[in-house]
């Protein structure tokens, strides 16, 4: 799965992974993005003796089929504002669930981007397994944070009232904590990849979560033992997801199967699909699959027979969009690694793997409404085909929409993290340069020379995605080493029928011509 990389509260709040270190930025004016009166914290990671304390032993059987990994990597971070102050939580390859405070004192003093002040957990929980989705929320009148593992469990953790403050020094950071938790739910036999924790209109609390197993569980919160619906239909594991507490219920989905979906949460039905995007493997790249596509383009004979009998077939008019020169055979599909919503549901956004740029989709406004349906339901497929693509010079690996509907974009060395703003609320341009959140956590990051992953996707020593079920991944290999490519929604397909069409009409001419010539024939015999 995709690892929760990027997280932020409102516009003035960041906390961003970069590789096994967490940086928080935290902006004191939330209405100037230009602004320079912005604090970078660093996160610490916990000291070996705070997080030995009880802590699980690794039997080398995690279930997510990895190889071993850096202790400290980082797995998942995310942020909120309790009261005045700010709290952070972050989640490392060793097991462990930090959690970082800043006083409103401290977060109204401001700071400077050439100093990075130093943030050591207030609190340190163990984890039965690595968690790849945090969420905070609140029960009542409890702040808790909610974490997702690779066990398939969603673990709710308190946030301590009183913790020590996260600026105290390491010699007094705290040892992990025993206090009680509440499992809330559990997919079995599976892993979760999604989580979150949303509210409709209607004032109902749900908490989703995406699993291994290509679908997303729906339940009441904190009554999660009230299922209330599943979202189905990918097929192959979800990598990501994101949903918003707003009056569509609207969650955005993504899977390895290529597809990127949208959904009410509130009716469980999908209400639209952002296109597939195909990729070339590397070795057509290379010039290495030049026989292949010979195959798979129509002989000149037949591209001259079809052109000159396009007019007669009504067939051939749903191809003429199409490109001909280019076979789609061996190409495979470009996974999502991330996806956001904007919270207001204007637009949907998707960071994919080895496409070095994001895609920004306008969601429709919300059908009027009708006396039969539910309020702000949207009551047709929507359709998602237009976007926008924002071009990145390295690869993106997360994506996330501010308050103010401006796109936060985490990705690799050396642009660490992209922002780009609207105006007209149509069109997003680059203000990067301008940004006072990019410049101060790239600064930071520039200066450390810190090295970001090619990915967030967890792969083998084959390259194959560690999340595909092993039976899925014998299909999908024999159904991509025969002819006419990918097995659903394939391209090449087309080209094959363009072709068989051509032939058709070449041995109906054929016919007729022989037909022509015996009738002349016999009017010169008689």
């Amino acid at each position: 799965m995709s690892k929760q990389l990027l997280h932020s509260h409102n516009s003035d709040v960041i906390v961003a992974a970069l590789n096994h270190r967490a940086f928080a930025v935290v902006s004191s004016s939330s209405s100037d993005q230009t602004s320079q009166n912005t604090t970078v914290y660093e996160l610490m990671a916990p000291s070996s003796k705070s997080s030995s304390t009880d802590a699980p032993k690794s039997d080398g059987n995690d279930k997510s089929g990895d190889k071993p990994n850096d202790d400290n990597e980082i797995q998942a971070v995310c942020c909120t504002k309790v009261g005045s102050c700010l709290w952070f939580a972050v989640s490392r390859g060793v097991k462990t669930l930090s959690l970082y405070y800043i006083p409103a004192e401290s977060n109204t003093e401001g700071g400077s981007e050439e100093t990075t002040k130093l943030l050591y957990p207030s609190a340190i929980y163990n984890l039965p397994k690595r968690a790849r989705s945090l969420a905070f929320t609140s029960v009542e009148n409890l702040q808790v944070i909610v974490a997702g593992d690779l066990s398939g469990d969603a673990i709710a953790f308190p946030v301590p009232t009183d913790a020590p403050s996260s600026t105290c020094d390491e010699n007094e950071a705290v040892k992990a904590m025993s206090t009680p938790k509440r499992l809330l739910l559990g997919h079995t036999a599976s892993m979760l990849t999604g989580l979150s924790v949303v509210s409709n209109d209607q004032q109902q609390q749900f908490i989703l979560t995406a699993d291994r197993d290509e679908k997303v569980r729906i339940s009441y919160f904190p009554e999660t033992h009230i299922i209330h619906g599943y979202l189905l239909g990918h097929s192959s594991f979800i990598s990501c997801m994101d949903a918003i507490s707003n009056e569509r219920s609207l969650c955005l989905t993504a899977s390895g199967d290529g597809t990127s979906r949208l959904w009410d949460y509130q009716t469980c039905k999908e209400v639209g699909m952002l296109p597939v995007v195909i990729k070339k493997s590397a070795q057509e790249d290379d010039g290495e699959m030049e026989e292949v596509d010979d195959e798979g383009k129509p002989t000149p004979e037949e591209k001259d027979e079809m052109e000159e009998n396009e007019e007669e077939d009504d067939f051939d008019e749903d191809f003429d969009d199409e490109e001909e020169e280019e076979s789609f055979d061996h190409h495979t599909v470009a996974v999502p690694l991330s996806v956001a919503l904007h919270p207001d549901a204007k637009f949907a956004a998707v960071a994919r793997d080895e496409i070095q740029s994001i895609d920004i989709h306008p969601i429709p406004p919300v059908a009027e409404k009708s006396s039969l349906s539910t309020s702000f339901q949207l009551s047709n497929f929507v359709s998602l085909h237009k976007k926008q693509t924002l071009e990145c010079k390295s690869q993106p690996l997360a994506v996330r929409f501010t308050s103010d509907s401006s796109v936060l974009v985490l990705a690799r060395e050396p642009e660490y993290l992209l922002h780009f703003s609207t105006n007209d609320g149509a069109s997003f341009n680059d203000i990067s340069q301008s940004s006072c959140l990019t410049k101060a956590l790239c600064k930071v990051a520039q200066s450390q020379n810190i090295t970001m992953p090619a990915t967030t996707l967890e792969r083998n020593d084959y390259g194959e995605c560690t999340l595909q079920k092993k039976e899925d991944r014998k299909e999908l290999t024999a159904q991509q080493n025969t002819k006419g490519g990918l097995h659903w929604n394939d391209p090449g397909r087309k080209v094959t029928a363009k072709k068989a069409q051509a032939r058709k009409r070449h041995r109906k001419k054929e016919q007729q011509k022989a037909e022509g010539e015996k009738e002349t024939n016999e009017e010169a015999s008689n």
